[in-house]
């Protein structure tokens, strides 16, 4: 029998969570972010599923954006950080795909391309965020010369990236949102495309929805904003992972548990030993409580992390009513249905975007729903 690990994905609620959003930003065009082998969920799979309910789907580089061209994927796709080298731009053309500019050397190679076709160009301006993007002040003279050059197709569309949106009270916020506004009131003469919210932005600041919207982690069911959780914007857990109790010991007062003695018991316990741990994608940095779900109860991690197994207190299960008597072969849900993802990052000193995106190849995939793949 194969390893236990398995994380089980939800169409249904993929598409749920894409319609909710929609909903908050009915003028909006929606560029879903599958960049980062889907944030973890499989690059492919969600993009055959999501490319009748997005207007584009945004990935970070070419090699992404041909992955899914070689499976028949038709729809628009976004090249968030543009090209590598000045190569990239023929195939951006054959392929039909947008492509992001944020520097000058980018300008300097598409110059001196002959293309097949003009390209769709997304001009990125760095508002606040201080990593791509051209200075707000560099703008006029950059967009002269995208739009006087053949190589670029009408209708430019201007974008930038917040910096915090998952925090509504940051001053910064404000400040990008002026500087954006200050953008678009001096280019009202040029029939221009806009682009500013991401996922925190389209659950804070859906007022000022764009031409295009970019939701990345909320389009799987996990909330962005701090002290929320994806349940307060009714968005539901695209995936569940889960795994099984390999073994139950009675431990005594004093045994410690796991690499580094971190945990001692401080009465006689039950423990359950699970197949799961870092080498499968969980957070190392899980502290002792971090939580999984068995039998519909809560049970706190114990001890380390280790690569292929993680200790549980047992204890709950036989203190609640009715009493259950765990087995070998028990389910154990890490997170998804019936428990946040967003609870278990609060455990960790990770974040829930690097969570999903480090779920290992070992863990099985399962989608399930009305079209399954």
């Amino acid at each position: 029998m194969s390893r236990t690990a398995v994380a089980l994905l939800s169409k249904d609620n993929l598409i749920h969570n894409i319609k909710k959003l929609r909903q908050k930003v009915p003028d909006s065009k929606i560029v879903g972010m599958v960049k980062a082998n889907g944030y973890g969920h499989g690059l492919r799979s969600v993009s055959q599923s999501i490319q009748p309910y997005v207007d584009v789907l945004g990935v970070a580089s070419i090699d992404e954006a041909l992955a899914l061209r070689a499976i028949q994927i038709k729809k628009p796709i976004l090249l968030c950080e543009g090209v590598f080298e000045a190569s990239e731009y023929v195939s951006s053309s054959t392929h039909h795909f947008y492509v992001v500019i944020h520097n000058r050397k980018q300008i300097e190679w598409l110059s001196r391309m002959n293309l097949p076709l003009p390209l769709n160009v997304w001009l990125k301006i760095d508002t606040g965020l201080g990593r791509l993007g051209f200075d707000v002040c560099e703008l006029p003279s950059v967009f002269n010369q995208l739009s006087t050059m053949p190589q670029v197709a009408p209708n430019l569309c201007i974008m930038s990236h917040f910096a915090c949106s998952d925090d509504k009270s940051h001053p910064l916020n404000q400040t990008q949102l002026d500087l954006f506004k200050h953008i678009k009131n001096a280019h009202l003469d040029h029939n221009l495309q806009y682009s500013l919210l991401n996922s925190g932005g389209i659950l804070n600041f859906s007022q000022y929805q764009e031409d295009y919207v970019r939701p990345g982690l909320s389009m799987y069911g996990i909330s962005p904003i701090k002290g929320t959780q994806a349940e307060d914007f009714n968005l539901k857990p695209v995936m569940t992972l889960q795994t099984s109790l390999i073994a139950i010991k009675s431990k005594y007062k004093g045994d410690t548990i796991g690499y580094g003695a971190r945990y001692t018991c401080l009465e006689d316990m039950p423990v359950g030993i699970i197949a799961f741990g870092y080498g499968d994608g969980y957070p190392i940095t899980a502290k002792d409580g971090t939580p999984v779900l068995i039998h519909n109860t809560l049970c706190p991690i114990i001890g380390r992390v280790a690569m292929d197994m993680m200790a549980v207190d047992l204890r709950p299960l036989y203190s609640q009513e009715p009493l259950y008597h765990p087995e070998i072969g028990d389910h154990v849900i890490l997170w998804g249905e019936g428990l946040p993802l967003e609870t278990v990052a609060s455990y960790t000193s990770n974040i829930p975007y690097d969570i999903l995106t480090g779920v290992q190849n070992r863990v099985r995939f399962i989608w399930y729903g009305k079209d399954q793949f």
